[in-house]
């Protein structure tokens, strides 16, 4: 009877601990908690929350700068059709799969696919050298931004005149394009006859004496030129651009404080 009552005991012992805390998550192993180092799974405070969080990681400027421009450069509305085919055959049915699985799992991006399979788990490794590069270079666009937010407080903005260091004697200025007069010399014989009314026109010989060859934009001339600085060739290094360096570390630095305290202050 002692030893029942002695089995009992242990087996009651044995359920406690296996019972989460109270504020942790059911993830939480008893041997975790007894070495002082209890594993605190983060809930999401409301839906609201959750979906701020979520657009605050894929609204940006590939959303609201560069999808523009390649739909216009891929066809305008013809683009649409086969982005909109993709978007709900391939790549919602792909995000929802990925969310409902961390919910499911209250796990990350490695070990949610080693609970779901453990053969999976090079899924969560690959998905992780994907993001990291991807934001190597993604940040780098956004410096680029934070760049061009700084020089639109300037009285006079730098892309609207051709008197800066950077342009070359073939920069023409908007006004100059619009307002100058083209030198032409006619050869025109039997033109309009205000008499008769009516245009008649056997030969015409026009010579216009402006050239112009690799005509850019000065838009694309301080991008080239100042911005990036492109350089003659992969030999060729060229200097440090500190301004754009600055840039740079602004930007890591507010993406580190934007996910420092976990994914929810990222909404």
């Amino acid at each position: 009877m002692a030893q029942k009552e002695k089995l009992q005991s242990l087996k009651d012992f044995h359920k406690d601990t296996l019972k989460p805390s109270p504020g942790k998550s059911p993830g939480t192993r008893p041997e975790d908690e007894a070495e002082g180092k209890p594993i605190q799974r983060e809930k999401w405070a409301s839906k609201l929350d959750f979906i701020l969080s979520v657009a605050g990681g894929f609204v940006g400027l590939g959303n609201v700068w560069r999808f523009p421009y390649l739909c216009y450069k891929n066809g305008g509305g013809a683009f649409l059709i086969p982005y909109t085919i993709f978007l709900f055959g391939g790549g919602l049915p792909v995000f929802f799969l990925e969310v409902a699985l961390g919910q499911y799992t209250s796990e990350g991006g490695i070990t949610c696919w080693e609970k779901l399979c453990p053969i999976f788990t090079g899924i969560g490794y690959a998905s992780i050298v994907i993001v990291s590069l991807l934001n190597i270079y993604y940040i780098v666009i956004l410096a680029w931004g934070l760049y061009y937010l700084f020089q639109c407080f300037q009285p006079e903005l730098p892309w609207a005149k051709c008197n800066q260091p950077w342009n070359t004697d073939r920069c023409v200025e908007d006004t100059f394009r619009k307002n100058k007069t083209l030198m032409l010399a006619a050869n025109i014989t039997n033109f309009t006859s205000p008499s008769e009314k009516r245009t008649v026109l056997y030969h015409a010989g026009v010579y216009i004496g402006l050239q112009f060859h690799q005509s850019l934009s000065l838009k694309i001339v301080i991008d080239l030129r100042n911005v990036l600085s492109i350089s003659s060739g992969i030999d060729d290094i060229g200097p440090l651009k500190w301004d754009l360096a600055l840039c740079l570390l602004a930007v890591w630095i507010v993406c580190f404080f934007c996910i420092w305290k976990g994914v929810k202050s990222t909404g």
